[in-house]
């Protein structure tokens, strides 16, 4: 029997994604703290790879501004203070995510120092407005979400603006991205989501691409348990 799509909407997802934010902000300010620090290679894809983080958050903080809260607050206009709150966290957030994106851009291209440790400020800075900003969403939006909504709605938010807007090998990347590192049951849950051709083209046909990128920017052995910020 397929589930009810009246349903409340489930929004399990947002917790899954926000913490594989919370494990590479850790895992970026881990290797720009701790020596030998990054060089070569390995530094210019951490800072692509930040880079890559900045540019995946501002997709999705337009995708909850411009699809979700319109949707909740028109099905309950209850909601307005949360949704007010949400859109004031994204402003405060948005300045500290182009500072990111301008210090991993220098420390693309410069070894020194000073650039690293201006990006590991930079990520420090964006760290204390993100991970409060994350945390709020899910224990007060979200419970506002799943109580104005459907499951029906959810989906049809999530396909038009996370989804449909992506090219499959995007849509690898990211998922691969996701599951990096997260627990059997929330591992099942997120696979789960998608139809058992595109889960399977997906899974097999991404992943060792994943492994490799994860090796290149992290270090050997680190496509598993993540390092997560004390603050998250």
């Amino acid at each position: 029997m397929k589930p009810d799509p009246q349903r409340p909407a489930d929004t399990t997802m947002m917790g899954v994604v926000h913490d594989a934010y919370r494990r590479d902000f850790g895992r970026a300010r881990h290797a720009l703290a701790t020596p030998p620090y990054p060089d070569g290679p390995r530094r210019e894809a951490i800072a692509e790879h930040v880079a890559w983080l900045m540019r995946l958050l501002h997709d999705h903080h337009t995708g909850e501004d411009d699809g979700l809260w319109p949707l909740v607050l028109r099905r309950n206009p209850d909601s307005a203070a949360i949704i007010e709150a949400m859109d004031a966290d994204h402003a405060r957030i948005a300045p500290a995510m182009e500072t990111v994106t301008a210090a991993a851009a220098r420390y693309a291209g410069d070894d020194a120092a000073p650039a690293r440790t201006e990006l590991l400020a930079a990520l420090d800075n964006l760290c204390e407005v993100v991970l409060p900003h994350l945390r709020r969403e899910e224990d007060e939006a979200m419970p506002v979400v799943s109580a104005s909504i459907t499951a029906a709605e959810w989906d049809a938010w999530d396909q038009k603006h996370n989804i449909k807007p992506k090219r499959l090998m995007q849509l690898g990347e990211e998922a691969h991205w996701v599951i990096d590192g997260i627990d059997p049951v929330r591992y099942q849950f997120a696979i789960h989501l998608l139809p058992a051709i595109p889960r399977f083209i997906v899974l097999r046909g991404f992943a060792r691409k994943y492994r490799r990128r994860a090796t290149t920017v992290w270090g050997p052995g680190t496509y598993g348990p993540a390092t997560t910020p004390t603050n998250a």
